[in-house]
């Protein structure tokens, strides 16, 4: 007996043994639909950090000491568990589906670590680079996110190609500070600044954010673009701090992907038209009715002109162009298992609907990641882009002469403004301007060198299968010179006191970011329980110089600064420095419960004291119900309860720290005196608090997905300007004085009905909404500087009790709401189809009910009488209203976004190349073709005042928007 107890040990612990060493298994990942193997998935031990990456041929060996579950995972595809053991022989091939609903795609939930969308604690918004530019060729980023995320409002203030797009994530966040999210591209922090280009000065009849400048996020490529995360509120954003407050917008550029070398090419040609006419001018016009608007004397102007050249359209002499649009990509991936590369360069040409207007960008970009050691992994992005802009004049401009659609609301159409056989082009004689005199020979010029580097360093400092701590750096630099010019002509019939314009701004921005973190993932009770934490800091500075230089009586013909009698040179110095700190720890309990707790502490030189931090908290917590042992419901693959807590800041705008001095000049010796503005020692950053809570569901197999997501954003200590009493000597104060609360849902159904062999359909649907109060106002009710024209003719309004985005103006001599800027709701629907493999087609309809523009373009053609519906009954009605609310319209709008047709040529087609060529797509493409609005402007998305501040509904001659049509050419190499 005892030798059988011997014998039985011995066997036990031979067992014991074998399973106790490591056996290597190895497998192939692929995809489901077409068994192409996918190169770089991931595949990790179930509750552990330990696993391998797939190779070129997406094979992997892991080594097991005992049975384990592997985790399968690959960007774009569904998450794939699956059960091995050290004895397991054959072929290991796992076969990954795509991932329709998302859930599995991994976010940022931290400044160093991610996390899978299903356990999420927060509301996220993602966009692929196949959502942003998949359907048709895109001109700027943000002009390509318009109904494509919940959340977001997206307004043009220029239709002018280059940009001039505002984005407002969950509402206005500042009354007289930033309401632009903040840019980073791969770790850097990169500007959005519009800067003027100092046109108001040649004629001193607007203002700087009435310019229509370009904004600087124009600049990147959108083909360069791999992934867009949205973080909307403080409640996901606060672990960036006091840059944050009106949201995160994390862009992440084309990597490189171990295997042999591919290179794409594209070539899009596309035309640009205008959107929609409002018909300047273009009444039945009679001799009876010229006499009755004009008097008996324009009669013979008139009939003159029936007998000559006849009645002219301006506005389509003006705007009546078709822009040619050309777009050429061509990019190279590839790499070894220690490096991979992408290399990208693109020129988009544009052309203006105005002649002499248009944009050229060209792009050139290199990422690289390298691994230096099996513990250290090194990645650069470097971007290099030169783009030049003939943005026009256009705008309000208060009879400066210049604005091309200020001066065609009082031109008749009678005039006769071409020039003579030697070239003169003669006075407008009913404004203050000739249009085609400043289209032809003024200038309005930008050009832009920018290089944008980032770099990152991952080291793997310790590493078991249960724990796993690596430090990670990342940083970089955002740098370029904006130049502008801007010349009119010293014989422009508005020019004969400064006889010529010529301003010349050069403008130099560097700024620069650097980040270093520490994190732990540990893994306890067996794999239960995951524990990352997260430590780290940030510094950031911010350093603007920008110098101006105009002159006047200019010497006739002469273009340049030193060919005039008059001169004037200003400079304006910035910098900026930041600091701060943050921790994090994230639980995530079986992916059962998910819990994130962290902090961020801020300094800023903007801050009345510099030195102290000002902390931003953030809290959240999600539950899969459906991952609980008692849910029983097969028809749910998720079912999560999610809310989140967060705060962020907005520091002070430059200077609001410091009295103002400005220039005097007493008997020749140049000095300076004490302005009117006084600074605040007492300032401290507007705090923005979130609360946000939802529900995010999928069933039927994962063909079908909601979420919705409610949230309350609270804005306190506002910052504005106060008057003063006499005594102080000073006029104004810088200070806090109010608060703001924006509250609103959002809904998205993402829907897969249809995904057989010859027809897939992808369908989503969204919806949001967003509410705005002041909750307290320290001071009396007024109208922001710059955000109107006053009550007469409406303007924003600040009100203790009212949303921050009401109009107000005057009726019947009283002051009273006649608008609000904020849409009711919007809505967008998106479908993609692919039939028979080949074809694809999709399309995205945009929906905006509600919000009120103040439309005075019509009113100065009122003012005119050049309105083409003044003889209608509605342009009666209004004319014969003396009230503000006659120039307020809803602008309401249902819009074919996107549209899109593609056919990939079968194999077959494309083997006539001999192997040169892979793929082949063509296609054709629209954006904005199709528009249903009652609104009677150039379009319902408008701002007159710029990008920033409370500029949106504001309409007054604008450069058109436009819609435009591409056809597409595409070869993979």
């Amino acid at each position: 007996m005892k030798k059988q107890y011997l014998l039985l040990i011995i066997l036990f612990l031979m067992g014991t043994f074998s399973y106790a060493q490591d056996r290597v298994i190895e497998g192939t990942v692929v995809s489901a639909s077409d068994g192409l193997p996918l190169i770089g998935a991931t595949v990790v031990k179930k509750g552990s950090t330990s696993g391998a990456t797939t190779d070129l041929d997406g094979k992997f060996k892991i080594e097991l000491s005992k049975p384990e579950v592997l985790v399968v995972s690959f960007i774009g595809f569904a998450q794939k568990e699956i059960a091995v053991n050290p004895d397991q022989t054959g072929d290991l091939t796992i076969r990954l589906e795509e991932d329709i609903t998302k859930l599995n795609e991994v976010v940022v939930s931290g400044l160093a670590s991610s996390v899978k969308r299903s356990n999420l604690g927060n509301a996220v918004a993602t966009v692929s680079s196949e959502e942003l530019t998949g359907m048709t060729n895109q001109p700027t980023m943000d002009n390509a996110l318009y109904g494509k995320v919940t959340g977001i409002n997206i307004t043009s203030s220029s239709g002018a190609p280059g940009g001039g797009v505002a984005m407002r994530l969950r509402g206005v966040t500042s009354i007289t500070g930033n309401n632009q999210p903040l840019f980073i591209i791969d770790g850097v922090y990169v500007s959005n600044a519009e800067i003027p280009s100092g046109l108001r000065n040649a004629s001193g009849a607007n203002s700087g954010n009435e310019e229509n400048a370009s904004n600087r996020i124009a600049d990147l490529a959108p083909s360069d673009i791999e992934n867009i995360e949205i973080l909307k509120g403080p409640s996901a954003a606060a672990i960036y701090g006091s840059r944050a407050n009106a949201g995160v917008v994390i862009i992440t550029t084309k990597r490189g992907k171990r295997g042999e070398t591919r290179v794409n090419l594209t070539q899009d040609v596309g035309f640009s038209t205008i959107q929609r006419k409002v018909g300047i001018g273009q009444r039945d016009w009679t001799p009876a009715l010229v006499a009755e608007v004009f008097g008996p004397d324009e009669v013979a102007r008139y009939n003159a002109a029936l007998n000559g050249r006849g009645l002219i359209d301006y506005e389509e002499e003006i705007y009546g162009e078709t822009g040619l649009i050309t777009d050429t990509k061509i990019s190279a991936t590839g790499g070894s298992e220690d490096t991979k590369f992408y290399v990208g360069a693109s020129l988009r040409d544009e052309e203006g609907i105005i002649k002499n207007t248009g944009y050229t960008r060209a792009s050139v970009r290199a990422n690289i990641d390298h691994e230096l050691t099996d513990r250290i992994k090194f990645t650069t992005s470097s971007n290099f882009v030169n783009s030049t802009t003939q943005r026009g004049f256009t705008g309000n401009e208060n009879e400066g002469g210049l604005s091309y659609g200020y001066n065609m609301a009082f031109t008749r159409p009678w005039a006769n403004l071409y020039p003579d056989e030697f070239g003169n082009y003669p006075d407008n004689p009913n404004a203050a301007g000739n249009m085609l005199l400043v289209r032809d020979r003024a200038l309005n010029d930008e050009v832009i060198n920018r290089f944008i580097q980032g770099a990152s360093i991952d080291i793997n400092l310790y590493e078991t299968d249960q724990s796993f701590l690596k430090f990670k750096w990342n940083g970089g630099f955002d740098s370029y010179n904006l130049e502008t010019y801007v010349y009119v002509p010293e014989y422009h019939q508005a020019q004969g006191v400064q006889n010529g314009f010529i301003g010349v701004g050069k403008n130099s921005i560097f700024n620069t970011n650097n980040q270093g973190f520490l994190v732990w993932d540990n893994y306890l009770s067996g794999g239960s329980i995951q524990l990352t934490s997260q430590v780290g800091y940030t510094y950031i500075t911010f350093d603007r110089d920008l110098v101006y230089n105009q002159a006047t009586q200019l010497i006739p013909g002469q273009t340049t600064l030193g060919q005039s009698g008059t001169q004037e040179l200003g400079q304006t110095l910035q910098n900026v420095k930041e600091f701060g700190f943050f921790a994090q720890q994230e639980m995530n309990y079986e992916d059962k419960i998910i819990a994130t707790l962290g902090v961020r502490a801020d300094k800023s030189t903007l801050n009345a004291d510099q030195n102290q931090f000002y902390y931003f908290p953030k809290a959240s917590v999600a539950l899969n119900l459906a991952n609980f042992n008692f849910w029983n419901l097969d028809l749910f693959n998720q079912f999560k309860l999610r809310t989140a807590y967060g705060e962020t800041g907005s520091s002070a705008t430059f200077g609001s720290l410091y009295t103002s001095f400005q220039a005097v000049n007493i008997g020749g010796s140049p000095g300076v005196s004490v302005g009117g503005l006084r600074g605040s020692q007492d300032l401290i950053p507007e705090t923005a608090s979130e609360f946000e809570t939802g529900i995010d569901v999928t069933l039927l197999d994962n063909k079908l997905s909601f979420t919705a997501t409610y949230y309350n954003r609270n804005i306190y200590d506002l910052i504005l300007q106060r008057a003063l009493q006499p005594s102080t000597g000073f006029n104004l104060e810088v200070t806090n004085l109010a608060d703001l609360q924006n509250q609103g849902l959002e809904l998205a159904l993402n829907a897969s009905p249809v995904q057989n062999e010859n027809f897939v359909w992808t369908s989503t649907t969204n919806f949001w909404f967003n509410r705005s109060e002041i909750t307290r106002l320290d001071v009396p009710p007024f109208a922001p500087a710059g955000s109107g024209f006053g009550l007469g003719l409406g303007t924003a309004f600040i009100e203790e009790g009212q949303p921050v985005t009401q109009l107000k103006g005057t009726i019947d001599g009283e002051v009273v709401t006649v608008g609000d800027a904020e849409p009711d709701f919007q809505t967008s629907f998106l479908n993609s189809f692919t039939i028979f493999k080949n074809f694809d087609f999709s399309f995205l309809i945009h929906v905006k009910e509600g919000g009120n523009n103040l439309n005075l373009t019509t009113f100065l053609t009122d003012l005119a009488g050049l309105t083409g519906d003044l003889d209608d009954p509605s342009g009666i009605e209004r004319t014969s209203n003396p009230n503000t609310d006659r120039f307020i319209e809803d602008a309401s709008y249902m819009r074919l976004r996107e549209i899109a047709l593609y056919y990939r040529l079968p194999e077959s087609a494309v083997d006539v190349f001999n192997g040169a060529v892979n793929k082949i797509k063509i296609g054709a493409s629209g954006r904005n073709l199709w528009t249903v609005t009652s609104y009677t402007g150039y379009d319902p998305e408008v701002s007159a005042k710029g990008g920033t501040g409370l500029s949106t509904g504001l309409d007054v001659n604008p450069f058109p928007s436009t819609k435009q049509v591409y056809f597409h050419l595409a070869l993979e190499f």
